[in-house]
């Protein structure tokens, strides 16, 4: 189910340049917050962070982002 929900997502938006991966977290029901994270080099060293941030509603087949504390998305 999370591949399907990573699929949906990206989808939706735009995957990020250093895509690491997704952390997908069922807050309850149907309802998710998605982490996507990306790779960064700081300092010589490889370090992960979280690019974005979604809170969405998952119905099989279906993915509604609902918020993004990140401001990164903006509804249409």
């Amino acid at each position: 189910m999370d591949f399907e929900i990573e699929n949906l997502l990206f989808k939706q938006v735009e995957k990020p340049k250093n895509f690491l991966m997704t952390k997908i977290i069922n807050v309850w029901s149907n309802r998710y917050r998605i982490n996507v994270y990306i790779e960064i080099e700081e300092d010589n060293l490889t370090k992960k962070r979280i690019q974005s941030s979604y809170f969405c509603h998952y119905n099989p087949g279906k993915l509604e982002i609902v918020g993004s504390p990140s401001g990164i998305y903006q509804k249409n």
